[in-house]
Formats: structure tokens, C-alpha cells, sequence
């Protein structure tokens, strides 16, 4: 795989394109980019099948093994790729340690071993048995073993212990990588831990950069402990370590980030030279029966950030949950009967709003290349932020109101 950049801002906002995957040779896709997230090879309520209706341009699958783990013995007798035995062959295959659409339990740590909760219970992961995960998987790309139990209020210690951890796992990882002739074609991208103190993350990048002829991008990890926490999470809290790490990393290489992002800071983190991030924020949003709607440009009929279809106010509204958006659920179906399906708890209802929300916040990037392009990334943020603020502020009065209403 080659990562091209392709332009750079002031701000080190950027664009670049991934290509030349040696299985997909014709696979090219543009940054800023969001990976499709799953859980066990699938994006949530969507079937494959639904998913090439969708979907006609290439995605990066983000394959978590702690959803995924259970497939290592079946494919490990298979000769076949994590892609094509989830049924998504035409798709790039990134594969994950956590899962970033659920908290990932803080404070079970092990020697030598990372804790991941599957569905049958929490397991221990070493160097060895996740690269033995990752030959089997035989994904386009993956993320080397991480110690990423480290959030703002990580004690020293702890920080301390995970540089040591992430260091020994990359230098595992990479030797058996190196020796393995099934991955001599697959990224390897190099996890950077070290919480929120920069001195860690100084130390953790110097023990990795001496091995970056042979790493194809680059994760930073340990900011959060994932789940929709991390929505909420304060940019001024992250920013800092986010733009020491980036500007301490070699600039041709791609730079990643987990997490459920909300789209005000998604622009922030493309704006300090982030790449890659994922769409789990969408997951989260439909999880809570609510639908994407911001404007991405000041002429766009609908202003709300956030549609909340399980409200009875849309019991009756036969409008499309966007009336601009061209995806299935919104050509196809109303507000009013997706609020039905919610009500009346319809499998249907959560597929179509997946079918939407992730529609949407791929939409969403494909706005913020054309923003970097055209110089305009600024007045987009200023407009989402706008939107957000306002829809934050609203559920706000409307909690107080139910509580002094008690």
C-alpha cells in the first residue's frame, strides 16, 4: 500500500490518497477518509447485501478483534482474507484491537498481555496470539498491539507503564511481522501511546521512528477509553497532544485516530493533520434513534445538527429526514414512518437510519476534502459548529424544564 499527499494547508490541513493495495490494485480512496466500523465484520443493522446497494465507491472495512476474535480458527483452516469471508471482498480490510463504538473497560491491566471484551467474555491478547489473529485475518492493513488504558486523568504511572508496553508490543509485532511471508503485502501501522503527557509520547514515537521504514502510517492512541464518552470529549484537552504528535512523526506517512468523533472536532483533528478516522460516531447516533441532518452549506434548507426520530413530533411528518440527501432511506422513506418503525421497535428502523447516518458522515468528509481543496474548511466549521451548539443548548433547557418539572 502507498499513501500519496497530495496537498497541504496552513493549517496542516491535508489531502492525500491510499493506492496500490497489493491485493486490490485498482482500489484508490481520498483523505481525509472515515472507515466503515463494524462489529464482527458487519456494519451494524446492515446486511452485506444492503451494503453493495449502498455503497458503489471503495471502503476501508475497520474490523475490531474484539468483535471479530472468534473467527481466528475457521479462517486460520481457510484460504481466504478477512474481506472475503465477511462477505465484502471488494472492500479493504483494516484490522483493530478495541472496539470504538464500546467503552472499552479502564484499569484490567496484564504483563505482557492486553485485555479485549468479546461476546463469550474478556481474553488476553499477547504480541504472539494477536499477530497469529492477524496472519489468519490476512487484512490490507492493521494496527500493531497497543497499551491504550490511558484517558486525561491517567497518573504517571500508568502512562508510564503503557509507552513501555506499546514499545515491547511494536517491537514484537514487527519482528514477526518481517518474518511472515503471508504479511510481506499488508500495512503495518505503528500505534503512539502515551496518554496526555507529552514527554511519554516523545519517548514512545523515538522508540518507533528508528523502524519507520518499515511502518506504513501511524495511530495515536490512548487519548480516550472509546464509547460515546467520546463524543463529548473537550478538543482543548486533546488538540495539544495531538499536534506534538503529528508534527514529531514523519510527515509523508498517514496519521490515524480512533473514537466516536463528533463532526465540530473532526474538522479540529483534520485541521492538526489527522488522516484516518472511522465512522462509529454514526453507530452512536443510531443507536440513540436519532438521524445526522446539519447543513454542510449556508444555503442548505435544513439547519437542525441532530434529528431525533423517536420523538412524536415526526409521527406525522412525510418529509425525508433530509431533504437533500440522495441515500435509500431518505429517497425511499419519510420521517414520519421511520418514527413508526422506532416506536413499534421494527429491525427496520435502525437499518435505515444506519443506512442514512452512515451515508451522511461519509458525505460529510467527502465535504471537507472539497473544503481543503477550496481553502474553506474554516467557514464549514464555523457553520457545523453553529448547528451543534444550538442542538446542544436545546437538550439542555429540555432536560432542565423535565427536571424542575419533577
Amino acid at each position: 500500500m502507498k499513501f500519496v499527499l497530495k496537498a497541504t494547508t496552513k493549517s496542516t490541513s491535508r489531502l492525500g490518497l491510499l493506492t496500490e493495495f497489493a491485493n486490490k490494485p485498482n482500489f484508490s480512496i481520498e483523505t481525509p477518509l472515515a472507515m466503515l466500523y463494524t462489529k464482527g465484520g458487519s456494519i451494524p443493522h446492515i446486511t452485506h447485501e444492503i451494503f453493495k446497494i449502498c455503497s458503489k465507491t471503495p471502503q476501508i472495512l475497520q474490523i475490531p478483534i474484539a468483535s471479530t476474535y472468534q473467527y481466528q480458527e475457521i479462517l486460520s483452516e481457510q484460504n481466504e482474507n478477512i474481506s472475503q469471508f465477511v462477505g465484502l471482498k471488494d472492500c479493504v480490510s483494516c484490522v483493530t484491537v478495541q472496539d470504538p463504538g464500546d467503552l472499552t473497560q479502564p484499569g484490567h491491566h496484564y504483563k505482557d498481555h492486553v485485555p479485549v471484551w468479546t461476546r463469550h467474555g474478556k481474553i488476553l491478547v499477547n504480541a504472539g496470539k494477536y499477530m497469529d489473529i492477524i496472519e489468519s485475518f490476512q487484512p490490507d492493513m492493521y494496527y500493531t498491539l497497543s497499551d491504550g488504558d490511558t484517558n486525561v486523568g491517567s497518573l504517571n504511572k500508568r502512562i508510564s507503564k503503557a509507552v513501555d508496553n506499546t514499545l515491547n508490543f511494536f517491537n514484537e509485532c514487527l519482528e514477526r511481522h518481517q518474518k511472515s511471508d503471508i504479511l510481506k503485502d499488508t500495512c503495518l501501522i505503528g500505534s503512539i501511546s502515551g496518554g496526555y503527557c507529552l514527554n511519554s509520547r516523545q519517548k514512545c514515537i523515538e522508540g518507533i521512528l528508528d523502524k519507520d521504514e518499515y511502518i506504513g502510517g501511524y495511530l495515536i492512541d490512548g487519548l480516550h477509553n472509546n464509547g460515546p464518552e467520546v463524543e463529548f470529549l473537550p478538543i482543548d484537552e486533546v488538540d495539544k497532544v495531538v499536534d506534538f504528535v503529528v508534527k514529531n512523526l514523519p510527515k509523508e506517512k498517514f496519521k490515524s485516530i480512533q473514537g466516536c468523533w463528533n463532526p465540530v472536532n473532526v474538522i479540529k483533528l483534520v485541521q492538526l493533520g489527522i488522516d484516518i478516522f472511522d465512522t462509529s460516531y454514526s453507530y452512536i447516533v443510531t443507536e440513540r434513534s436519532s438521524a445526522l441532518a446539519f447543513g454542510m452549506d449556508e444555503t442548505d434548507e435544513n439547519q437542525i445538527f441532530e434529528i431525533n426520530l423517536r420523538h412524536p413530533q415526526y409521527s406525522n411528518d412525510f418529509r425525508p429526514i433530509v431533504p437533500s440527501c440522495d441515500c435509500l432511506a431518505c429517497t425511499k422513506h419519510s420521517r414520519g414512518y421511520i418514527y413508526h418503525l422506532i416506536t413499534v421497535q421494527e429491525l427496520l428502523g435502525p437499518l435505515l437510519l444506519t443506512i442514512h447516518n452512515t451515508h451522511y458522515y461519509l458525505k460529510f468528509f467527502a465535504k471537507i476534502r472539497s473544503c481543503i481543496q477550496d481553502g474553506t474548511l474554516e467557514q464549514l466549521e464555523t457553520l457545523i459548529k453553529r448547528q451543534f451548539d444550538e442542538y446542544q443548548a436545546k437538550l439542555n433547557n429540555e432536560k432542565n424544564k423535565v427536571e424542575v418539572s419533577r
